[in-house]
């Protein structure tokens, strides 16, 4: 079981609110280290972060994590497409995506900027192991301040000298697994 895992080191900030249980604080901001991912089923990604004054906290859920401060904060059914698929999965930052800017769209029909951090991928079991539903949660800080999981089929990956976007938006997704030594 993994339930915790090492992402890179991202300063970012925390809303107050969630170090005061949501009582007080809210459109403050404290300055942090972001260094951990936390996967707990039918929760938001979340994340462990180091605070400017030494204090450590667990659970930091995304929506209250941002890259600068931001406000009005972004709602929770914006902040992520899925909970976390289990307590088992990888984290990488993928070089080829690394800094790249990207589009995503969110429940609302919005479409908003930003730039890649890292990605989730998730396994053993759980919808990580239906080839349909199967999604990553690429972390990407918006160009506005709050950080999103979303997942290939809500985002547009952009770079001038080379990427033309225009998605076929006929394409499906597979619904089949491929093995050489039987059907699946």
């Amino acid at each position: 079981m993994i339930l915790l895992g090492d992402t890179p080191y991202i300063e970012c900030f925390v809303r107050n609110e969630f170090l005061f249980d949501e009582k007080r604080g809210h459109g403050e901001f404290t300055p942090a280290v972001a260094f951990a991912f936390r996967a707990e089923p039918a929760r938001v990604p979340m994340f462990q972060v180091m605070l400017d004054s030494g204090a450590q906290w667990a659970r930091v859920p995304i929506h209250m994590i941002c890259s600068k401060p931001c406000n009005p904060p972004l709602p929770i059914e914006q902040s992520c497409w899925w909970d976390s698929y289990g307590y088992e999965f990888t984290v990488i930052a993928l070089p080829f995506l690394k800094n790249h800017a990207v589009t995503a769209l969110g429940r609302d029909g919005k479409i908003r900027r930003g730039n890649y951090l890292f990605t989730v991928d998730w396994m053993n079991g759980g919808w990580a192991e239906v080839p349909d539903q199967h999604k990553n949660h690429h972390v990407i800080a918006l160009e506005a301040g709050p950080w999103i999981a979303y997942p290939n089929n809500r985002l547009v990956w952009h770079d001038l000298s080379w990427i033309t976007p225009a998605p076929n938006k006929e394409w499906q997704t597979p619904t089949r697994s491929y093995s050489v030594e039987g059907s699946v």
